[in-house]
C-alpha cells in the first residue's frame, strides 16, 4: 500500500492514526498497563512504519516519552525488555534511529554509571544492566565511523566500573558476580576490536588500569581455586587464561 500512488497518503495518515491509538494505550484508565507488550508493540511500528510514520510531531515525542517511562519503570523487567528493544531501534534506519539515539543515549549511560553505584541485587535488576550494555554496543555500532571512538570511551569504563577485585569477589552477591564475569567477557572481546581506543583509556588512566588487572587477577584465582577443588592432584595454571595482550 505504501508503495502506490494512489494510496500512499492514505496509507500513511491509516498507520499513524493506529500509531496515535497504540501511543494512548499507556494512559488507559481500566487497570494496569502492560509496558513491555506495548513497547514491544510501538517498536515493530519504528522499525516496519517508516520515518514519515513515526517522526512526525507529537508522534515522535510521545514514543520518546514511551521509552523514557520504560527506562525508568520501577519494574526491571519492564527495564530489561526496554533496553533489548532500543537496542533494536539503535540499529534502525538512521531517519529512525539517530533521533532515538540522540536523546537516549544520555538517559541510557546515566543508567549505567548507576549501576556501579547501585548494584544490581537480584537476577532480574542484572538482566536490565546487562541489556543496557547491549543497548550501548548496538548504539556504538550505529555510529558513524568517525564518532566511534568517542563512545567506545564510554562504553570501556563503564564495563571496568562492574568489575570487582579479588577480595570483593568471594564475598559480593550473585547478581554482583554475575555482571562482573559478563563486564569480564566484554572487555576481552570488545577490547582487541577497539585496541587503540582500549591502549589509550588505559594509558592515561592508572585507577582504570589498576581495576582491571585486579579483576583479571581475581578471576584467574578463582578460576585456578576452582580448578584445584575439582583436581586436587593439578597444580598447573588454571585451564581458562584471560588475554590481556591488547592492553
Amino acid at each position: 500500500m505504501s508503495r502506490q500512488e494512489k494510496s500512499r497518503g492514505a496509507w500513511r495518515l491509516l498507520l499513524r492514526s493506529a500509531l496515535n491509538t497504540l501511543l494512548g494505550l499507556w494512559d488507559a484508565g481500566d487497570g494496569v498497563v502492560d509496558q513491555v507488550s506495548l513497547l514491544t508493540a510501538l517498536t515493530v511500528f519504528l522499525l516496519s512504519a517508516g520515518p514519515d510514520v513515526c517522526t512526525v510531531e507529537p508522534l515522535h515525542a510521545l514514543c520518546l516519552q514511551r521509552f523514557t517511562a520504560g527506562m525508568d519503570a520501577k519494574d526491571p523487567l519492564v527495564v530489561s525488555r526496554c533496553y533489548q528493544l532500543l537496542a533494536s531501534v539503535f540499529q534502525a534506519q538512521p531517519d529512525v534511529a539517530v533521533p532515538y539515539i540522540q536523546a537516549l543515549g544520555p538517559p541510557l549511560v546515566r543508567f549505567l554509571q548507576r549501576a556501579e553505584r547501585s548494584r544490581p541485587q537480584s537476577a532480574e535488576e542484572l538482566l536490565g544492566v546487562l541489556e543496557g550494555v547491549r543497548a550501548m554496543e548496538a548504539l556504538v555500532q550505529a555510529a558513524d565511523e568517525s564518532q566511534r571512538a568517542p563512545l567506545v570511551a564510554i562504553l570501556f569504563p563503564l564495563l571496568v566500573s562492574f568489575l570487582l577485585d579479588e577480595n570483593a569477589l568471594g564475598s559480593a552477591p550473585a547478581a554482583s558476580r554475575s555482571l562482573h564475569q559478563a563486564a569480564l567477557k566484554d572487555l576481552m572481546r570488545l577490547g582487541p576490536q577497539h585496541s587503540a581506543v582500549f591502549r589509550s583509556l588505559i594509558a592515561s588512566s592508572p585507577a582504570l588500569k589498576s581495576r582491571l588487572e585486579a579483576a583479571v587477577k581475581g578471576n584467574q584465582e578463582s578460576l585456578s581455586a576452582k580448578a584445584s577443588s575439582a583436581n586436587p592432584a593439578a597444580k598447573s595454571s588454571p585451564s581458562i587464561t584471560l588475554k590481556t595482550n591488547f592492553l
